[in-house]
């Protein structure tokens, strides 16, 4: 069983990691993974650092994420 990759976007880290969006289908389903990827001459690839989760909890996650914005402004 294959599954589809589509990066969405990357956000650089340190030299040799950046964190990447993308959308996942496997099994018909639809995942949205955040995950850290490494690029050095030992390893190229995603790491286990990172997270991926069903499409269908994409508001949920979004919600959780103005939340955390509103706070850090309140912070800064």
């Amino acid at each position: 069983m294959k599954s589809e990759y589509n990066e969405i976007g990357s956000i650089p880290k340190k030299d040799d990691r950046e964190i990447k969006a993308a959308f996942t289908k496997y099994r018909e389903e639809i995942y949205i993974d955040i995950r850290e990827y490494v690029d050095s001459e030992e390893y190229q690839g995603p790491t286990k650092k990172g997270l991926r989760f069903h499409s269908e909890n994409w508001d949920a996650f979004y919600d959780l994420m103005k939340k955390i914005n509103r706070e850090i402004k309140k912070r800064a």
